[in-house]
């Protein structure tokens, strides 16, 4: 197998005009990603420039950027996050691994018609699960679970497997005794939960969280460098869960199985909508009060490469009267 060669920043910049995910902020640097790999798999790799970054910068999942991929000895390795077990995880790690080993042969210049076989690196998906249902410490979700019963006993010509990892507190305490960042996420999700299940909206408890946390010394470097960050990243990933639960109680009120497809289609259109209009009010938020009647045109538009466009405009926004003054130019 070739050699690979490794970007020398261990650090890259915050992109806002992206969704991005905490989890994928909280590994950016590739030491803790190490260690969380050896955690994993009770490795001992020491240098983390053998680490080949590979997370694909174009792969998005209703607005948000898939976690982390990364190549390292023989193994290629796609790293998520989840709050909801989802069934279809299999079906979209089996695209994201085509497109990476599509990636992979065209980088090193493999012939895939010669005769001779393509050494590929061993592909490991694993779900790093904090949600509030009940989960064992580890689970497998396969993509063949998912295929339509043949009509002959044959196996599948494909399959993927999904290692689902519980990191609520309680679960998995070897593997948080191997890294310490993993365990720091996870107490900041779970001062995160606690005040929420105390009646603090999200926004007061994310916030409370934070000062919580860095007090105690828990991901006290990311939260200190980054707070404004944070705060939209969660704010975004509790809209994103909201926005599928409401899909899926739109879906269980269809009676019908002709009805059941169109409701699907205007559940998730509308769900989107909800999405988007809630973050572009959650950004501005952060940066001054809304005047009402601008609340109110947010919420009412209905035009979705418009709401695309406002977030942006939000994102990189200093003050409310800055994005009031431009957005309706857009």
């Amino acid at each position: 197998m070739k050699k690979k060669k490794h970007r020398n920043s261990q650090k890259q910049p915050l992109n806002r005009n992206r969704r991005d995910r905490l989890f994928r902020l909280a590994f950016q640097n590739r030491k803790d990603l190490l260690e969380l790999y050896n955690a994993v798999n009770k490795t001992s790799y020491h240098d983390p420039d053998q680490l080949e970054i590979t997370t694909l910068a174009d792969a998005v999942f209703l607005g948000i950027k898939n976690d982390l991929s990364f190549i390292i000895g023989a193994s290629m390795n796609l790293y998520e996050h989840q709050s909801t077990r989802c069934g279809n995880m299999p079906l979209r790690g089996l695209i994201y691994f085509s497109t990476l080993y599509q990636n992979y042969v065209r980088q090193y210049g493999y012939n895939l018609y010669g005769s001779s076989t393509i050494q590929l690196p061993f592909p490991n998906y694993l779900i790093f699960y904090n949600g509030e249902a009940s989960e064992p410490d580890e689970s497998e979700i396969l993509l063949s679970e998912a295929f339509q019963k043949p009509d002959r006993n044959v196996p599948p010509a494909v399959e993927c497997r999904v290692k689902m990892l519980n990191i609520n507190r309680g679960h998995n305490s070897e593997l948080m005794k191997g890294c310490r960042r993993l365990w720091e996420y996870a107490e900041f999700i779970g001062h995160i939960q606690d005040g929420i299940s105390n009646g603090l909206t999200v926004r007061d408890a994310v916030n409370e969280a934070m000062d919580t946390c860095q007090k105690l010394g828990i991901m006290s470097d990311l939260l200190g460098r980054c707070r404004t960050e944070v705060l939209n990243m969660l704010l975004a990933e509790y809209n994103e869960k909201e926005t599928l639960e409401y899909l899926r109680r739109e879906q269980r009120k269809l009676g019908r199985e002709e009805g059941r497809e169109e409701g699907r289609e205007e559940g998730r259109e509308e769900g989107k909508q909800l999405g988007k209009s809630a973050l572009i009010l959650e950004l501005l938020e952060d940066i001054g009060r809304i005047p009402d009647s601008l609340r109110s045109h947010i919420q009412e538009e209905q035009d979705k490469k418009r709401l695309k466009e406002w977030c942006r405009l939000a994102a990189h926004a200093r003050s409310v009267e800055e994005f009031q003054e431009k957005y309706q130019d857009i």
